[in-house]
């Protein structure tokens, strides 16, 4: 089995060598995929701070096709995807156009392109202030077209309709999803992971980290869950799944309770 893997922004193919220590044992062919204008930073740092949200639309289409493409060279009948942030929309737009993905695995990526973007900032500050602010293009920047594009009304509607991964046909044909993240991820969150998985037929969700920031996923947690998804067994839960959500809310209730209650009796 072919798995192309696609790293995030700012990365290399050489990224996360984890991906060949867990899955190339079990027989799958690891195939990784360049992002469009990584060939060197300076070269990167140029197509961000000039990039309109069409621009960066229009980035993802293409990485996706890459995607395709390489596939269609490799002659494989069938393959999986596995995207890490970036590299996450690009693998999720090819597994949405491509009949022949098995599986697509997002890791540190929502799945909400528009959110995404509308959270650079939060994701380093630096970025925020580079990304698109460099051209006369930007109708606003980019958070701002971010936005407008939900609704439709984005001056490059045409760009991100390319890349629309909420459209309900493309939904429909997009293979089983597994999305791996943080839970305060400022990019991913857990709230945003799980708006795009409600709309999709097949997905599943876990937040495997509770650490706040955006990063890469390990080797023992790629282990756990990528495995057994791979395998279309079910998916372990994680220490932080919806009942561990409820149960700290519960715990957090009582020590409120409890505290006002001391404080009640010392009065």
């Amino acid at each position: 089995m072919l798995l192309l893997y696609t790293h995030g922004l700012g990365g290399s193919p050489e990224a996360q060598p984890e991906i060949d220590e867990v899955f190339a044992p079990f027989g799958y062919q690891i195939k990784r995929v360049v992002v469009p204008y990584h060939q060197s930073i300076p070269e990167l740092v140029a197509k961000l701070a000039t990039s309109t949200f069409g621009d960066l639309c229009t980035w993802v289409h293409d990485g996706a096709n890459i995607v395709i493409a390489t596939a269609q060279q490799l002659a494989f009948e069938s393959y999986v995807v596995i995207g890490d942030s970036l590299g996450g929309f690009i693998s999720l737009v090819a597994a949405q156009r491509d009949p022949r993905t098995t599986h697509c695995i997002l890791l540190s990526c929502s799945g909400d392109f528009c959110d995404a973007m509308m959270r650079l900032d939060s994701l380093n500050p630096a970025l925020g202030l580079l990304a698109g602010n460099f051209t006369e293009r930007g109708k606003g920047g980019i958070k701002v077209q971010a936005h407008k594009a939900i609704s439709g009304q984005s001056d490059f509607q045409r760009e991100f309709d390319l890349i629309n991964t909420f459209q309900p046909d493309r939904l429909k044909r997009l293979c089983p999803l597994l999305i791996l993240g943080d839970r305060g991820d400022p990019v991913a969150p857990e709230n945003s992971c799980r708006h795009f998985a409600q709309a999709t037929p097949n997905s599943t969700v876990r937040m495997v980290y509770d650490e706040g920031r955006h990063h890469s996923i390990g080797k023992q947690e790629l282990e756990r869950f990528v495995l057994s998804f791979l395998h279309n067994q079910p998916v372990p839960s994680s220490r932080f799944s919806d009942g561990d959500l409820r149960s700290a809310a519960t715990a957090s209730s009582v020590r409120v309770n409890l505290r006002k209650i001391w404080q009640w009796l010392r009065s």
